[in-house]
């Protein structure tokens, strides 16, 4: 467990594009149905951490992006689906430490914050973009990666754990108007308090 207790102390050369923070991730769960057996799309990650690694598709949340938009624009620039978003899965707190600490310049340490979502495929062909080759597995073949080391072991659990559930975590899109760093005083005003109710 050493390697975890010390993250916080890391200096910033040894983290992950210089981390202060845990980077929020959505990961996406696109399912589709083949042949009366149900298919998750995956990409082989062409560069950045896992490089080679079969994955989910999924990547950062840009600023001012709500968690739907940044999800389904994700799944189009990885593959070329428009998606909707169905519901939150998960949140999964994910650090990475390097196997030694000796290691931390080549491999260095990162924590990222992941949002797993269940998409619905509204159009297109999955194909590949210039993040990494896609296709379809089912969860046997999802097994056979795992067994053989080719797809990340999170992003295996994640899918065993999340892939056939049927609850839903609750999502709350939260709007303010607030003058941060004016007169003390000052008002705020909530604009949107609107949950979304996932299948």
């Amino acid at each position: 467990m050493e390697p975890f207790t010390s993250l916080p102390t890391l200096p910033l050369e040894q983290r992950w594009r210089a981390q202060t923070a845990p980077v929020p991730v959505v990961v996406a769960l696109i399912r589709q149905t083949h042949a009366d057996s149900e298919r998750l799309l995956l990409i082989r990650r062409a560069g950045g951490p896992y490089a080679g690694q079969w994955a989910l598709v999924g990547g950062k949340w840009d600023f001012g992006e709500t968690l739907a938009a940044a999800v389904e624009r994700e799944v189009l620039e990885e593959t070329g689906l428009i998606t909707s978003l169905v519901a939150v899965r998960a949140l999964v707190s994910e650090r990475v430490a390097p196997w030694t600490a000796g290691e931390a310049a080549d491999a260095p340490a990162a924590h990222f914050l992941l949002l797993v979502c269940d998409l619905l495929v509204r159009d297109g062909q999955a194909a590949e973009q210039q993040e990494g080759l896609v296709h379809w597995f089912d969860l046997a073949a999802i097994d056979t990666l795992h067994a053989a080391g080719h797809i990340i072991p999170s992003d295996y659990a994640m899918i065993r754990e999340f892939a056939t559930a049927s609850c839903a975590a609750p999502y709350v899109e939260v709007e303010m108007r607030a003058l941060l760093g004016g007169p003390s005083g000052q008002p705020s005003e909530m604009v949107r308090f609107q949950r979304h109710e996932g299948s």
